[in-house]
């Protein structure tokens, strides 16, 4: 028998389910919390992230302000705003300077 998953994702389909009270109510307390696992994966990741100020990522990259407004245009290296802060990721910086972007 199919999963009831992959029944849904196959976009042909046109499907009637029948579904107890108690089995909405496991479905839905699932989906809740593997939610919560992938947002506190992401919670996670994102306090290990480091980010730099401006002067920061130019020392670091030996670069000045106009090579660091252009990388930001064509995408090489973004900024975050934090506030109305601007900020670079060092694990952006670290893939640069590895040869990686």
């Amino acid at each position: 028998m199919k999963n009831i998953l992959s029944i849904i994702q196959d976009e042909k389909v046109s499907i009637k389910l029948e579904v107890s009270g108690e089995d909405l109510l496991n479905f839905s307390n699932e989906l809740i919390n593997r939610a919560k696992n992938e947002l506190s994966l992401e919670i996670a990741e994102a306090r290990k992230e480091r980010y730099l100020t401006r002067e920061e990522t130019k020392q670091i990259c030996g670069v000045c302000d106009a090579t660091l407004w252009h990388w930001n245009k064509k995408n090489y290296l973004n900024t975050v705003k934090i506030g109305n802060k601007v900020r670079y990721r060092m694990s952006d910086i670290q893939k640069i300077l590895e040869g990686k972007k």
